[in-house]
């Protein structure tokens, strides 16, 4: 796709995005025709469908034949997935994805507030490095974040190169915790 057409590609697709917003369409709401999104949107016909096609991809409408496009209901966290296949490629190295991995995991090792139960938790299973590193993020209660991890942990799962963290490395961030002085 050359430059000039991706950014107007994209630009349409804002704009229909912006048009659904502006109507107030919900899940289930028939969008207009591609002949009236087009003289509303001072585009082609052909960029509304090329548009639709791409929103369709994603989840975001749905174009039965013969009866419209309609907006479907949208799982906020199922586009982490479809981009993540775009993001990483073949050409991504193992170490992007290694070091992206740990990134994120000593993000999240820094916001979670030690306590004697997550102590004991993670000393539990702490010979296994994959449920470790688990237990770690699920005391997150942010979805979205856990949601990015899981992704890069499947790409990271794809590689087979064995353990993130050896038992050693495990071992410090429980006494690093320990060190850090937990609530009562």
């Amino acid at each position: 796709m050359h430059e000039k057409h991706a950014s107007s590609f994209h630009g349409n697709i804002s704009k229909i995005r912006k048009l659904i917003v502006q109507s107030s369409l919900v899940p289930g709401d028939r969008l207009p025709s591609e002949r009236e999104l087009a003289e509303t949107l001072s585009i082609s016909r052909a960029s509304v469908r090329e548009a639709l096609r791409a929103l369709s991809f994603l989840g975001i409408v749905e174009t039965r034949h013969g009866g419209g496009t309609f907006l479907c209901e949208q799982d906020r966290h199922r586009y982490i997935e479809i981009l993540s296949e775009f993001i990483v490629t073949k050409q991504t190295k193992a170490t992007d994805i290694i070091e992206m991995l740990r990134l994120l995991e000593r993000m999240a090792f820094s916001e979670i507030e030690p306590t004697k139960e997550r102590l004991a938790l993670l000393e539990t299973v702490i010979e296994d490095d994959r449920t470790f590193r688990q237990q770690l993020i699920f005391q997150l209660k942010n979805e979205l974040f856990i949601r990015i991890w899981s992704e890069v942990n499947r790409f990271f799962d794809g590689l087979d190169v064995g353990d993130l963290y050896t038992l050693e490395e495990r071992k410090r961030f429980v006494e690093t915790w320990r060190g850090m002085g937990m609530p009562e």
